[in-house]
């Protein structure tokens, strides 16, 4: 009988007790034991198995040996030292203000206290309450006490889009967290989970001795699946597709690969998305399920004030201390985009002693998140069908001419809510290379050569479309922005066009059909409000064969 796909669980027992598939992490949890450290903290984007890790932890330390009967840590434990557990998940936890969200925190901990130990605690603030928790279940017998806490930022992170509320918050749970400081001596071990480290709370500004496993790669594959994982526990599963589709367990594997792996934290290991995976093994499609399974309005915040999202489809490189930390009030979108998931590294190397990390996007289900379902949150939803509107504006490229591409454009820029809205190049030059991502396009945005900048380029394989020749075509264009009434939008083009010309930036793509697009955008401001935008494109060609 095939195996029981661990859909939605996260709880270690009862997919156990469901005969549902546990891919056995707890070789990696033997190695964290063996630190003998007190606090940890790991950040991993959601949906990536950090709740299945939290509960696996719980059934460890309460000594429930018999669900661990086919793990590593079954023969590698001493299962005659058992220890309380205080299992706190801060996921669900909202609230429309700072003072709303003490109140349910503190509610929450009596509910911990009353439903795990039958302990009611006595009326005070949350971080009070949690201190008088630990001290009444070390008092059951006078045994150090073990605390989990699973998304220890998710209520930060509910509200990062109201600055005001979000550090309010945060100084909430600096209180709340500060106090596994000062109950040190009563606590045997301290893991944290989340995605984010926020610069000002307690267990990141005040605690001198917390182990930091995210990046560490003895612990890089603690949570998402391995390839020998993989082929391992899904082989039955990936057996059968092929058998469906007509193809090679290789090309599954290759399929499943270019899906939805390519996750690393240490550059080294590199890991499959378990949430996609398991859904893909459920369904037999490939579709986009990470994103689906919650839309993280928290990164909107950071698009809105520093819209230069194109540079994410680039390899970026960062120091290692820009990795460190994330402050409410400094919003840094390169590495919130890496430790929620749409970034991942991809090498780390030493350059004069201090550590470089390259990242990249992890696989094509996050590109595909980006470009199609996070672009739409600047976007109009009038055009739904992206292939069939991208080869009419390729056929038209290819007969010479390039209006229903301007004018999909405009259409896009026009719709594009005002409460984003900036008054600049580089604003505009991003819209237009989203709007072509979004529509399938394969494209790049400021490409870097010795006689300057490109603005935009699309490389196209014409053995695609049934209307080419088959020759490769590349669709270069230079942007250009005014807000200047008596700037001719015909003159700008012209410029557009000879910028390109005269600096030569199609030399990169000699051996290909070019086409060279001079796009120029013209916005005038209105005396009551509001603007108004004029854009026209000029298009040329070059034959590679001249």
């Amino acid at each position: 009988m095939k195996a029981k796909l661990p859909l939605d669980e996260s709880d270690f027992e009862k997919l156990i007790s469901n005969n549902k598939i546990y891919i056995d992490k707890t070789e990696v949890i033997k190695r964290i034991m063996d630190l003998n450290g007190t606090y940890h903290f790991l950040s991993r984007p959601r949906r990536f198995g950090k709740s299945l890790l939290i509960s696996t932890l719980k059934e460890l330390f309460e000594g429930n040996k018999e669900l661990f009967k086919d793990t590593y840590i079954y023969n590698n434990w001493n299962w005659d030292e058992t220890y309380h557990v205080i299992n706190l998940d801060l996921n669900n936890l909202r609230a429309a203000t700072a003072e709303n969200f003490e109140k349910s925190l503190s509610k929450y901990i009596d509910s911990v206290a009353k439903d795990s130990f039958n302990i009611e605690l006595n009326e005070g603030f949350s971080n009070e309450k949690l201190r008088d928790l630990i001290i009444e279940v070390y008092n059951l017998n006078k045994k150090e006490v073990v605390v989990l806490i699973d998304e220890y930022d998710k209520p930060i992170l509910d509200s990062i889009n109201d600055a005001e509320i979000a550090i309010d918050i945060q100084k909430t749970l600096k209180d709340f967290y500060g106090i596994l400081k000062s109950g040190r001596s009563k606590l045997k071990f301290v893991f944290v989970t989340g995605i984010t480290k926020f610069s000002k709370v307690s267990i990141f500004s005040e605690f001198n001795n917390i182990i930091q496993l995210t990046l560490d790669k003895d612990y890089s594959t603690i949570c998402g699946y391995t390839q020998v994982e993989l082929e391992k526990y899904f082989k039955e599963f990936i057996i059968e597709y092929a058998n469906l589709n007509n193809i090679s367990y290789a090309d599954v594997i290759d399929k499943i690969k270019y899906h939805y792996d390519g996750y690393s934290w240490d550059g080294e290991n590199f890991l499959y998305n378990p949430y996609s995976v398991i859904n893909f093994f459920k369904d037999e499609l490939f579709k986009n399920y990470w994103f689906s399974s919650g839309t993280p309005n928290f990164l909107i915040k950071i698009f809105k004030e520093n819209f230069n999202i194109g540079n994410v489809f680039n390899p970026l490189i960062l120091d290692e201390s820009e990795f460190n930390i994330f402050d409410i009030e400094n919003l840094n979108q390169i590495p919130l985009l890496f430790q929620s998931g749409y970034l991942t590294i991809d090498k780390i190397e030493t350059f004069n002693d201090e550590i470089k990390y390259t990242l990249k996007i992890p696989n094509h289900e996050v590109e595909t998140s980006i470009t199609k379902n996070l672009f739409s949150n600047f976007y109009t939803k009038a055009e739904n069908n992206f292939i069939s509107k991208r080869k009419e504006i390729y056929k038209e490229l290819n007969e010479g001419s390039c209006d229903l591409l301007v004018k999909y454009l405009k259409k896009e820029i026009v719709n594009t809510p005002y409460q984003i809205k900036i008054r600049n190049w580089k604003y505009y030059q991003t819209l237009v290379y989203a709007a072509l991502k979004s529509l399938g396009f394969n494209t790049d945005s400021e490409i870097s050569m010795f006689s300057g900048r490109l603005d935009i380029a699309i490389e196209e394989e014409d053995n695609y479309y049934p209307f080419t020749d088959g020759k490769g075509h590349v669709i270069i264009m230079e942007v250009k922005y005014t807000q200047n009434r008596n700037k001719n939008v015909d003159e700008l083009t012209c410029n557009a066009l000879n910028q390109i010309k005269d600096k030569g930036y199609y030399d990169i793509y000699e051996g290909n059909d070019i086409i060279m697009i001079g796009l120029a955008i013209k916005e005038i401001r209105l005396k009551i409000g509001g603007s108004k935008i004029e854009m026209k494109g000029r298009m040329e060609k070059i034959d590679s064969n001249l």
